[in-house]
């Protein structure tokens, strides 16, 4: 985890819409997020620069949010393991899959910027460059 400068969130969807709109609502809130549209993309980020959330979509191709997170919980790097994830998906058969796989918290879709916000906040001990900015 970083301890200097903002915290940092990767945000992994592979929707890029839905993936700017996160990433611009956690750069409002102070945070510097990283994104990638695959979990397999997600991997290998957190593994050049592990971030201090991920922020996971289930459904995507190849590989889902949950596979992630439990590839994550799985991985001989002690850093990996323990990058806390916030799940989230529309569909609510893929809230039980995402908390067996080991998310900490669960979003539905469509996601609120102020929901989204609260619960990273709740996960995150506040980011310093979005107090210093003012941001909340």
């Amino acid at each position: 985890m970083s301890f200097a400068g903002p915290t940092r969130i990767l945000v992994v969807d592979d929707n890029e819409i839905l993936r700017t709109l996160l990433s611009q609502a956690l750069e409002h809130a102070g945070y510097d997020v990283i994104a990638a549209e695959s979990a397999i993309g997600a991997l290998e980020v957190a593994a050049g620069d592990p971030p201090d959330l991920c922020l996971v979509d289930h459904y995507m191709p190849g590989m889902t949010g949950a596979e992630l997170i439990r590839t994550l919980r799985a991985s001989s790097d002690p850093r990996l393991r323990a990058i806390p994830a916030i799940g989230f998906s529309g569909h609510a058969g893929a809230e039980d899959e995402l908390r067996r796989a080991g998310a900490i918290a669960i979003l539905r879709k469509p996601l609120g910027e102020v929901a989204l916000v609260e619960a990273v906040r709740r996960v995150l001990p506040p980011s310093p460059a979005g107090a210093a900015c003012g941001a909340g």
